[in-house]
């Protein structure tokens, strides 16, 4: 038998190779054009995996020298008799230095029919080192065609950022902002998300975790007609990182991986969720549809939130009633006045942060109400009479923090934080730098008993609010807590967060009460069916390329929520977020965003920009009647439309009565929308000017659609009846 090289596998549809000796993907080929997406070999990156050591060692298979000193690294690889799978093992792995005593196994399967390659890993520690964490496909050196710098990456930060060429945008230098408002010092970034990672001197991109600034755990890479998706089917919703990096432009390719925490020590094993590697043709639609149908299977499509919720087209903020530096600007006896003014606005729904002792971001977890605002009765009365007037109100909530200044709460505290690795509690600080929190474990049965206590107390009689914020539940980055006394399995955050969120409705149902509405902030696919709404915050990323369309698309039936700011008069926030205003206004109009606004005296509040203000009512009128007359239908992102002339957003929706078509034409140029719909008897046009009528638009006909001028109104709905 002649020597091989390397070893193939194929289903006709994607053929890899493999290198015979060390087990390194070589080739990744589309085969109804023969193109191998790896078009860069970099000798220092690992494929397919790597694993990190707690003593900080990297382990992979051996390179060829290696191999030649110490032949137990060379890699075992079988390819299955139907040509379609592969198996490659080690005896051990390599860590530059000298072989390390860890057994590893991945297999790589091509289903049939489709461009899909099904990746496994098995690991086993024989060595007496801590293995910490695993990358696992590392697949290098990726772009599409013959230039990567038409090459486009859809990648799920919170709700999503969409970045032309990567591969150049990753590399260049960062502008950075600072800003800041009261004791919060923030910085911005103005470009790309992707920076120097703080791992390696030659790589730059973005890695981030689920849950946490990972929303999804999926990308999709795309150009010329194909693209390429890169996702993780676990359906155990494990913690996880996605990374995608690249060398630069001097040496171009893009590099995608997901990182597994492991803690594996010797004589332990792991075997790795599924990853799936595919080419698809079109844009990142497909990628989309591919992971909506993976997690549609493990958790049931939909939102948790009541009908009133549903019909109101957003939330008046107010983060005033009490500061973390002590400084109080409302009391109770304000709250039916605030939604009086709310009410001006369009809007029903209050949330009220800073309402218990010590106010925002300082009294964490002592949630009974601030003495200093009015008495408990004072608060129930104002509650029950906003709620009878057919108002709405929630409470701000953290679920990730305990202040380490109360001591009465330290054995509480130490009993139920994140244990770190070295045997201390995970702590964070936020604003005012004499402040420290500690952050609570989701998994400690304590922690989960403290916030479903306190959610009951303030949706119960005590209170009687109708719903909750619970702050940096899916923002705040997922804890590896080593702590033995919690009911938890390592890296089980996520599952942990779900419990809470499941009990927080049967504790109602178990009452026969109502369902409360949950907002939280973050985004993550693995709460989105069991909450309200998602708080999204694209104005902290808009630079950067913030593309919700993608969370947005792949999950329809979920809420996402946004923050709105004035262009005016905005001091919480950069300046550079108050002149976009209008851009996010508009965008979370035509998404069909929950709207989240801000009044807050002095520092963030429409009242102190007219002009915005006035846009604000009309595009709240303009939603109202949307929602009332069409309902929220089912989002399509652009499916069928095109736009003749620029400028002009447009986005689908499927209604039981026939599509509406959200617009925004900030300009107010004369431009036609086309979509590619037949049947359609009528066409009309809703702006905040012609509400409730609308006016009838001019249809004109073809065999593939029909094509409708757009109104130069800055926001208009199309519907087109069937």
């Amino acid at each position: 038998m002649y020597y091989k090289s390397r070893h193939h596998i194929t289903n006709g549809y994607l053929s890899l190779s493999f290198d015979s000796s060390t087990g390194e993907l070589l080739e990744f080929n589309w085969e109804k054009t023969g193109e191998n997406l790896i078009k860069n070999h970099s000798y220092a990156l690992p494929q397919p995996f790597a694993v990190l050591t707690g003593d900080g060692r990297t382990l992979r298979p051996g390179n060829a020298e290696a191999i030649s000193r110490f032949p137990k690294l060379r890699a075992q690889v079988a390819v299955g008799e139907d040509g379609r799978s592969v198996r490659v093992s080690y005896d051990c792995l390599w860590d530059g230095t000298r072989p390390c005593q860890v057994k590893s196994q991945y297999t790589v399967e091509l289903p049939e029919g489709q461009a899909d390659s099904l990746w496994r890993l098995e690991l086993k520690n024989n060595s007496p080192a801590v293995l910490q964490d695993v990358r696992f496909p590392c697949v290098n050196g990726v772009y599409l065609g013959e230039t990567w710098e038409d090459d486009t990456l859809v990648y799920p930060y919170v709700s999503g950022v969409k970045v032309q060429d990567p591969v150049t945008a990753f590399s260049c230098k960062q502008k950075v902002l600072c800003w800041r408002w009261q004791d919060y010092k923030y910085t911005y970034t103005q470009q790309s998300l992707g920076g120097k990672l703080p791992d390696s001197d030659i790589l730059y991109g973005v890695e981030n975790n689920y849950s946490g600034l990972l929303s999804m755990k999926w990308l999709d890479y795309f150009g010329g007609g194909i693209g390429f998706y890169f996702g993780c089917h676990d359906p155990g919703f494990g913690i996880c990182s996605l990374r995608a990096d690249t060398l630069g432009a001097g040496s171009p390719g893009m590099n995608f991986s997901f990182r597994y925490p492991l803690n594996l020590k010797m004589g332990e094993a792991w075997q790795s969720p599924d990853a799936v590697a595919a080419i698809h043709q079109g844009d990142w639609h497909q990628g989309a549809r591919r992971y909506r149908a993976f997690h549609r299977g493990i958790l049931p499509a939909g939102s948790t939130a009541p009908e009133w919720f549903r019909a109101s087209p957003g939330l008046m903020a107010h983060y005033d009633f009490k500061y973390q530096n002590g400084g109080v600007v409302h009391h109770f006896e304000d709250i039916n006045r605030l939604l009086d003014e709310a009410r001006e606005l369009g809007i029903n729904h209050l949330l009220m942060a800073g309402w218990h002792h010590d106010g925002f971001d300082h009294g964490f977890p002592e949630y009974y109400p601030a003495e200093d605002l009015g008495t408990k009765e004072e608060l129930r009365k104002q509650v029950t009479e906003l709620i009878e007037r057919g108002g709405h109100v929630c409470f701000y909530i953290n679920a990730r923090l305990a202040n380490l200044k109360y001591e009465h709460l330290h054995q509480f505290i130490a009993k139920n934080g994140i244990r770190l690795a070295d045997g201390s509690i995970m702590t964070e600080q936020y604003g005012d730098d004499d402040l420290c929190f500690a952050a609570m474990c989701i998994g400690s049965q304590g922690w989960q008993d403290k916030l479903a206590d306190t959610v009951g107390y303030v949706t119960g009689e005590e209170v009687g609010i109708d719903g909750v914020y619970l702050d940096q539940l899916a923002m705040g980055s997922a804890g590896l807590c080593t702590n033995p006394e919690h009911d938890h399995q390592f890296a089980q955050w996520n599952v942990n967060y779900q419990k809470l969120l499941r009990r927080l409705h049967a504790q109602r149902e178990r009452d026969g009460k109502p369902v409360i509405s949950t907002i939280h902030e973050g985004c993550s696919d693995s709460y989105g069916p069991l909450v309200s709404g998602q708080l999204v915050s694209t104005f902290s990323y808009h630079h950067n390329g913030a593309f919700p369309e993608l969370y947005r698309y792949t999950f329809p039936e979920q809420m996402l929520v946004d923050m709105l700011y004035p262009g005016r008069n905005l001091a919480m926030r950069p300046v550079h977020v108050a002149q976009a205003s209008r851009t996010i206004m508009d965008r979370a109009f035509c998404l069909g965003m929950y709207y989240w606004i801000y009044d807050l005296v002095d520092d963030n509040t429409f009242t102190r920009d007219p002009e915005g203000y006035a846009y604000l009512q009309r595009m709240i009128a303009l939603r109202r009647f949307w929602l009332e007359t069409f309902g929220q239908g089912e989002y399509q992102d652009t499916n069928g439309l095109r736009v003749d002339g620029e400028g002009v957003t447009a986005y689908r929706y499927q209604t039981e009565a026939g599509i509406l078509i959200a617009c925004a034409n900030p300009a107010g140029k004369p431009v036609s929308l086309y979509a590619e719909v037949d049947g359609i008897a009528s066409a009309t046009c809703y702006t905040a000017e012609t509400l409730p009528e609308g006016r009838a638009a001019a249809v004109e006909k073809s065999a593939q659609g029909v094509s409708i001028p757009i109104s130069e109104a800055p926001l208009s709905l199309i519907f087109l009846k069937n």
